[in-house]
């Protein structure tokens, strides 16, 4: 399938400590699995080197919904994978968060080294040549870009650690550990993977998330539990915007660091 809609899926995020890790995995252990699809990864594990563009109006305004907390939320990005020479698929997701439950069209649309080739509008001709079973949402993303003047405001790379209940009967149940959390500010329309500009935490945090439809596994519980998470916002894009676009506006780069860190920071200083 190269299109889906995965409607009124939670996903909870979590900050979390390097040293958290081994307790996750191990009460984890006895009910998922590690992607069969992933990849080894520097840290150990398998899974995906995450890029993501994202897109935004020249004056923010989804950045913006997200920094006033608003309870419905869009995001328009574009996805791939690995590094250059790789030919990982390229996704288009539209994904509108309403509090915990997400709503994504995601639509697999071509080759990631094909994109620099395609001129300066490759969402266009990539929407145009997609799939047809992709091609509803493929161009409904090509569409939103052009009709609300959408340009590339930042991309975001990461190592992304999956793994997934086993059971068909609960195939959106899965476990993912984000590292080596960065960003890169107005990425070329072009570059899918453009050098890093800035790191957006420190290398000993990582970003814990819960993935699941209807009630919430009790393992995933127990771990909650152990280690005193409490699930909050966590917006890779909205920091990488903070960080990156609006540095001369510390209240804003404050309030989108997830308070897990700020708290740990300011028992350390």
């Amino acid at each position: 399938m190269t299109s889906s809609l995965d409607i009124g899926r939670y996903e909870l995020k979590y900050m979390v400590h390097a040293e958290d890790v081994p307790h996750i995995l191990e009460v984890s252990a006895p009910f998922v699995i590690p992607d069969p699809n992933g990849r080894p990864l520097r840290a150990g594990g398998s899974g995906y080197v995450v890029h993501s563009t994202y897109f935004d109006t020249p004056d923010l305004q989804s950045y913006d919904s997200r920094l006033n907390n608003c309870r419905v939320r869009r995001r328009v990005r574009a996805r791939t994978y690995g590094k250059p020479g790789d030919r990982a698929p390229v996704f288009f997701e539209l994904k509108r968060k309403m509090d915990d439950q997400v709503i994504k069209a995601r639509a697999k649309v071509g080759d990631a080294d094909l994109w620099t080739r395609v001129g300066d509008k490759p969402w266009v001709t990539f929407a145009a040549s997609a799939p047809e079973a992709s091609a509803r949402v493929a161009h409904r993303f090509s569409n939103v870009i052009e009709q609300f003047g959408l340009i590339p405001v930042t991309s975001v790379h990461y190592d992304r650690e999956v793994y997934i209940d086993p059971r068909p009967e609960y195939p959106k149940v899965r476990l993912t550990i984000d590292r080596h959390i960065t960003a890169s500010v107005r990425p070329p329309p072009d570059n899918l993977y453009p050098e890093p500009d800035i790191e957006l935490f420190p290398p000993e945090w990582l970003v814990l998330e819960l993935k699941f439809d209807g009630a919430q596994p009790r393992w995933m519980r127990q771990i909650v539990r152990d280690l005193g998470l409490v699930a909050e916002s966590v917006s890779k894009f909205g920091l990488s915007v903070a960080r990156g676009l609006r540095a001369d506006r510390p209240r804003e780069v404050e309030m989108m660091t997830p308070v897990t860190v700020l708290k740990r920071a300011r028992a350390a200083a």
